[in-house]
């Protein structure tokens, strides 16, 4: 028959797994025994350690707490011992001893109401409570000693273990008679807050991986609690909680090496956005994007709207390494432009048609983090880029996003070559302009190929175009290495594209005796570092023979 009513309880064959309640490493054991000393109300704590003839560590940890009252519960597990009061405030687990287990221990005490003190031996094979230890009468100050060996291969580890467990620890810790460095959990913030009888900190920058963001009474634990990183070259944030008296956040037992996700775990996540952004409240402007600003403001933090700057524009570029490089911000003024996106071979020849005009400084990147301010949404806008190339066959329109766009058949020397675009101004009224230029390119009719091949170029000679400029334009418009494993290395790859580059841009710009004058030119310079220096070197090649001479160098005159 099945019981009327059942109750979560715990087995009586727990005891038996205690050893894997720890993964009984020094980090976990200093820990939990130096949580436990403050809890006594110790002020100061002595660890003490010295080599064994057989190889060991022997590991004393002292400390001047209230002691142990009931030897009995401190091998209960579950069982703290603990008053009320802490176990509202802290939530001990009655666990902590038991990150020695599978460990041979010395444990002596005595309790500050008590006129002596006690010792119990535990070999390393009695934690699971199948035999009785025995308890002697031990002559002990008020306090408690915990002693245990670790192994020899860990000694390498034991001091920096200690140093670490002591470092924000609450009081003082000796080392072998030496104090332990020790710092506050929060010394370099920018901002603290009061939360909850704990006190969160905003600090500059990312915090680093694996680094702690929460200090409970010197045990630290990792893990996000809010970062915030501002678009545009901002700064970035990121905060940690020294926790004090707030029960209800909750640390995973036994070990604390995690909130519980809980009402109060979300509500603290909240209250370190909120802490952020006052931080960023009180600089005298910001970089926050608009979304992050009207959070800001869901939060009770008010703000003006975010720094009017900007990135001055830049052409794309196929290649993502070269992406954003050599970007600057500057601030936004009454003439400044934002430059609508476009594929990279329109953008690379418009920047080219723009060289040296006087609205080329005043053009800026887009930034879509910020449209809803009300400044950046006001802004002038540059769009709809075209390129009409003149032929003998009549004009061609180049240009994306339009239905009458064209693609050129072939490389071809233009009679005439003008770019186009319209800026849609504050008013909302259009204005359209137009500049002479000497090259446009052409992509094939899908559009979507960035393959040397499919790319059509147009120029004329007005503006001096030479091959190396437009080697450097096909390499923006074009080369796009492959991150495949099975690829060539990106150098190979981008030696490959220049070859066939240089090439083409040769076949369009040069005549034939040109065009080998320039290789031949191209190959001396790339090997120019063989020559010797300071000597004149001159060379004069046919079909059968090569000569060589050398000379001095014509004096200057």
């Amino acid at each position: 028959m099945l019981p009327s009513s059942i109750r979560p309880t715990v087995s009586e064959t727990t005891i038996t797994k205690v050893t894997r309640l720890f993964n009984g490493t020094l980090t976990d054991i200093l820990n939990e025994l130096l949580q436990n000393a403050r809890r006594a109300g110790a002020e100061q704590i002595r660890i003490d350690y010295e080599p064994r003839a057989e190889g060991s560590i022997r590991l004393t940890i002292h400390d001047d707490g209230s002691g142990i009252e009931d030897p009995a519960k401190l091998l209960t597990l579950g069982s703290s011992g603990w008053d009320s009061e802490i176990q509202g405030r802290e939530d001990p687990a009655g666990m902590g001893v038991f990150s020695l287990a599978g460990r041979e221990v010395t444990i002596s005490s005595r309790h500050a109401l008590h006129d002596h003190g006690w010792a119990v031996a535990i070999p390393a094979d009695a934690w699971t409570g199948e035999a009785d230890l025995a308890l002697v009468p031990a002559d002990h100050p008020i306090g408690t000693m915990i002693a245990f060996s670790v192994s020899d291969d860990q000694e390498h580890h034991l001091t920096t273990a200690i140093k670490a467990a002591a470092k924000y620890y609450p009081q003082q810790v000796m080392m072998n008679g030496v104090p332990c460095p020790q710092e506050a959990f929060l010394a370099e913030a920018l901002h603290i807050v009061e939360w909850r009888g704990s006190r969160i900190g905003v600090f500059a920058g990312s915090n680093p991986h694996g680094s702690p963001t929460a200090n409970f009474h010197g045990l630290t634990i990792t893990g996000s609690l809010g970062r915030l990183s501002e678009p545009l070259n901002g700064q970035s944030f990121h905060a940690r909680i020294d926790i004090g008296d707030t029960p209800e956040l909750q640390l995973v037992l036994p070990a604390r090496k995690e909130f519980m996700v809980n009402a109060c775990h979300a509500e603290l996540k909240i209250a370190c956005e909120r802490a952020i952004f006052e931080t960023i409240a009180q600089r005298p402007s910001h970089r926050l994007s608009f979304e992050q600003w009207q959070r800001a403001a869901e939060l009770g933090i008010s703000m003006p709207e975010a720094e009017q700057v900007l990135i001055h524009w830049q052409p794309g570029e196929q290649d993502y390494r070269n992406s954003g490089s050599g970007y600057s911000v500057t601030a936004v003024t009454d003439r400044s432009i934002l430059v609508e996106e476009d594929e990279i071979f329109i953008e690379q020849p418009m920047d080219r048609a723009l060289t040296g005009n006087a609205l080329r400084p005043h053009l800026l990147e887009p930034h879509q983090g910020y449209g809803g301010y009300s400044w950046y949404d006001a802004l002038p806008k540059l769009h709809d880029i075209a390129f009409v190339v003149a032929t003998d066959d009549g004009d061609i329109r180049i240009a994306t996003g339009d239905e009458n766009r064209q693609v050129l058949t072939s490389d071809i020397k233009a009679g005439s070559i003008t770019c186009h675009w319209a800026v849609t101004l504050r008013d909302g009224t259009t204005d359209r302009h137009s500049i002479a230029t000497d090259l446009a390119f052409s992509m094939d009719e899908q559009g979507w190929s960035t393959e040397l091949d499919d790319m059509g170029i147009a120029w004329t000679p007005q503006r001096g175009l030479d091959p190396a400029q437009l080697v450097g334009l096909l390499q923006a418009v074009c080369f796009s290495p492959s991150d495949d494993c099975g690829a060539d290395s990106w150098d190979t790859q981008q030696e490959r594209f220049l070859c066939e580059a240089r090439s083409r841009a040769r076949s369009v710009l040069l005549s034939a005796d040109e065009a080998i004058i320039d290789d031949i030119r191209e190959l001396i310079a790339s090997n120019r570092w063989r020559l010797p220096q300071g000597r004149a070197v001159a060379i004069a090649v046919d079909r059968d023979t090569i000569e060589v001479s050398l000379g001095a160098l014509p004096e200057a005159a």
